[in-house]
């Protein structure tokens, strides 16, 4: 109740909702009128409780709830008679419900202000997550209650006042001409839906032409939700930092639609004849094809880094133990030959080293040396001009560094394009930044005369490199023989000989004898155009034959001719669409005769593809010995399946066996993780540096109290062979140690079973599911089981020592926790 008077309406309003709030009340306006001079219309404004008004049952089917119950709370407030403004008449004051303790979770009073609404558009602009715009909005308003689900509505709202009517598209188009990007796209034939598009940014154009020399190609993959391969061109800089070129979405990865995106890459240099020296790339036969075919002139390097794995992947397939390792080596040493004699005796050496390998040699010679040994080998890519640039780890870098920025792999385009704009602004400061110290300061190490002439000239990267070097000078003297001259051929920088005659005569290093890619300090520079491209560029002629076509046509020529030419003129009205569906990204295949005849030719596997393989082929083709033996049983009569319960057995596809030595535990943790069985010393040693990791000491010592020292010791072993029962794996002690560590979910069947979530994460909807059985009372082994198999309960000590955040497993994962709580109901 109040005397009060109040100028405005809006006066009204904001104090009723106050006081509904301060004594937990959700006020909000039940019916207003505002005078017009017509009969029966009044100013009158009537507020009521939100659980005002009736339940109304709905026979959906789905789970829905109403706060309604019939509150008759109901406040009037109207003009006074005298003038001296809004007046408040309490018509009913009573409520027919209790009073909450807090107001979080109700939607009414956890709407946004207008400064809040303006807090969550500038962070998400910045793509800030939704959990923490929240925590930034709670730090800021103390009083705010809202929850995530409105910050996600917002978010919604925002993104649909910027596109407005447009398209995905058309939104795309429209953003890439706001901020100049040169692009191009393409579309299926006979319909209007993307096939290619290929797009860059205007400063990564500028630096293409000016550092040309060397660009870096790759695809990634899970970038957006049409599953299409994101194709990334790479280059670098004069202080070795790299840029991204330009980025390609493809259908897919066959010759036809790499040659597209490489013309168009084409296009971006301002000079006819200008192209990449050297082009790196993994072996991926399309892609090397396509480059042969637009860049004849050019050099195509494959990633040394990729080979190795794919070799060692291989040597572990057909080599005993004892031998991997220096079979590794000699290979490592082919692989460096500073020449050609001594490519030959390396690989005399390496053939006699697997003389009873055959398989293992023949693989390497006919994959790699016969037909590629010019594009990884030392001795003959040192010759090259690749700036040190042997490896495609500058583009997969890029990739990680890009789905940082993209967060997930459900966006659309035009998510992913401003990911990849705002990647590309944090890249281009870092470079001018590295431009300004390389032209402004002098590391100590470069305060000598001797490098007088470079200092402010040369980048600080070259400089490095030359100190480097000048350590040979004691060594190699002026002798070219001995020095190789490696690092002239390949970097363009003054070799050991040269810079000991420098320093016999005396001489600072000459600015000459720098190559110019490393003299290039700026981009603020006008690309120069050469002599027979200035005609490319104008388009008078085309333009004036535009016209005289236009008008010798006949209406539906002209009507045909207009909607090419408006495509062009007006690309935010275009009618291309996305893919309306997932589709297939790889552009060929690995089995041997299921090659589809629309697919020029095989893929090589990826890095991820390689280390997968690697594990498993370990596993397959590794010896049995007498006193161990890897046993993978019959699907149809598993080996120890009749030791776990009933209600389970039909879920389980495989029980694999391990070793009995002690280690038993940790050999399956290590096999389901991709280590290999044989890699059980290295889950110990990573469970051990888990059990004393500084973020969570404080849950460990909660959690595990006076047995902390024991499960140290317990990890900690002073020989390979077999272990005493002190040193066994141990649940559920180790249980949450591996969930927490490898941030997976932990099913251990057994008596009794148990299921362990991470304690410290939130649920994750593309978890690994490791499940291990407990057998004989002393032996672990591992279970494959069948998809969304049920989950049995957790401990109690999972419960009371979890974060808060941890809470979302048992959310995400509770369908298949009650149905193993029904499965034990109906058998007990």
């Amino acid at each position: 109740m109040t005397t009060e008077r109040f100028c405005t309406r809006e006066e009204v309003i904001r104090w009723i909702k106050k006081v509904g709030i301060d004594n937990k009340v959700t006020v909000i306006i039940s019916r207003s009128d505002t005078e017009t001079g017509k009969r029966g219309r009044s100013n009158k404004i009537i507020f009521g409780c939100d659980k005002g008004g009736k339940h109304k049952i709905s026979d959906s089917g789905t789970q829905s709830a109403s706060k309604k119950c019939g509150c008759p709370f109901k406040i009037r407030s109207t003009p006074a008679k005298d003038g001296s403004g809004w007046k408040i008449n309490v018509k009913c004051g009573l409520h027919n419900h209790g009073l909450p303790d807090r107001l979080e979770g109700h939607s009414f009073i956890g709407r946004l202000t207008t400064d809040e609404k303006q807090h969550v558009a500038d962070l998400a602009k910045r793509h800030v997550a939704p959990r923490n715009i929240l925590l930034s909005l709670q730090d800021k308003f103390p009083e705010n209650v809202t929850r995530i689900t409105q910050v996600y509505k917002h978010k919604s709202v925002i993104e649909k006042e910027i596109r407005g009517p447009r398209s995905e598209i058309q939104h795309l188009f429209k953003l890439i001409e706001d901020a100049g990007y040169v692009y191009w796209s393409r579309k299926q034939d006979d319909s209007e839906v993307v096939k290619e598009i290929f797009w860059a940014h205007p400063d990564s154009v500028k630096l293409l032409n000016i550092f040309p020399i060397v660009l870096v190609m790759d695809s990634t993959y899970k970038t957006n939700k049409y599953r299409q391969p994101l194709f990334e061109i790479v280059g670098m800089t004069s202080t070795e930092l790299t840029f991204a070129v330009g980025f390609a979405y493809m259908e897919s990865e066959q010759t036809e639609n790499f040659c597209w995106v490489l013309e168009k890459l084409k296009e971006l240099f301002v000079k006819k004849d200008m192209c990449p020296q050297v082009i790196l790339t993994d072996r991926d036969l399309a892609l090397m094809k396509a480059i042969e075919v637009v860049f004849p002139n050019s050099i195509n390097l494959l990633c040394r880094f990729h080979i190795n794995k794919n070799v060692g992947a291989k040597c572990k397939q057909h080599v005993v133990n004892d031998l991997q390792k220096t079979i590794d080596t000699l290979w490592m040493e082919v692989v460096w030959a500073s020449d050609e004699v001594e490519y030959g005796q390396r690989l005399h050496q390496l053939e006699q080293a697997c003389v009873d390998y055959s398989g293992f040699i023949n693989y390497v010679k006919d994959t790699w040396l016969t037909p590629h040994r010019h594009r990884f080998v030392g001795a003959w890519i040192n010759r090259v001009l690749h700036l040190g640039n042997t490896t495609t780890n500058p583009v997969e870098s890029a990739h990680w560094k890009l789905k940082q920025m993209l967060g997930n792999s459900i966006g659309d385009m035009v998510k992913c394009w401003e990911a990849m704009n705002n990647n590309m602004r944090l890249q281009l400061g870092n470079i001018r930044a590295s431009f300004q110290k390389s032209f402004y300061e002098v590391e100590h190490a470069h305060v000598s005369p001797f490098y007088g002439y470079l200092r402010g000239s040369v980048s600080r990267a070259a400089l490095r490199r030359i100190t480097e070097e000048l350590l040979r000078v004691d060594y190699v003297g002026t002798n070219r023989q001995i020095c190789g001259c490696t690092l002239r051929t390949s970097y363009g920088l003054p070799c050991a000989c040269e810079l000991g005659r420098y320093r016999v005569g005396g001489i600072p290093i000459p600015i000459d004898a720098v190559h110019v890619h490393w003299r290039k300090l700026t981009m603020e520079v006008e690309l120069e155009i050469g002599e027979d491209d200035g005609s490319e560029v104008d388009m008078t002629a085309a333009m004036d034959e535009l016209w005289r076509r236009f008008r010798s046509l006949d209406v539906i020529g002209k009507r045909a001719l207009r909607s090419r030419v408006c495509e062009l003129a007006y690309p935010t009205m275009t009618t291309l669409c996305p893919p309306p569906e997932k589709i297939k990204t790889k552009g060929g295949v690995k089995k041997k005769g299921k090659k589809p005849a629309d697919y020029d030719v095989y893929r090589d596997p990826s890095y991820h593809e390689y280390v997968d393989k690697a594990s498993q082929s370990s596993q397959r083709q590794s010896q049995p010995s007498e006193t161990s033996k890897k046993i993978k049983l019959s699907k149809k009569q598993p080996q120890f399946i009749v030791q776990f319960p009933n209600h389970i057995r039909s879920y389980i596809e495989d029980v694999v066996n391990v070793e009995s030595d002690g280690n038993c535990g940790f050999r399956v943790i290590a096999s389901l993780h991709g280590y290999g069985e044989d890699g059980w010393s290295m889950v110990r040693r990573e469970l051990g540096l888990e059990l004393i990791d500084k973020d969570r000491s404080t849950l460990y010592d909660k959690l595990f109290s006076n047995r902390l020292s024991a499960m140290r010791e317990s990890l900690m072993i002073e020989s390979f062979g077999s272990q005493p029962p002190e040193k066994w794996m141990s649940l559920p002690d180790m249980g949450y140690l591996i969930a927490n560590h490898y941030n997976v979910v932990l099913v251990c069947l057994g008596n009794p079973c148990i299921t362990f979530f991470p304690m410290t994460s939130s649920h994750s909807p593309n978890v690994s599911i490791y499940c291990i059985g407990f057998v004989n009372q002393n032996h672990w082994v591992q279970v494959n089981m069948k998809e969304v198999f049920p989950l049995p309960p957790v401990t109690l000590d999972w419960k009371k020592f979890r974060s808060h955040i941890a809470t979302t497993w048992m959310l995400g994962f509770a369908g298949r926790m009650q149905h193993w709580q029904l499965l034990t109901h109906v058998l007990a």
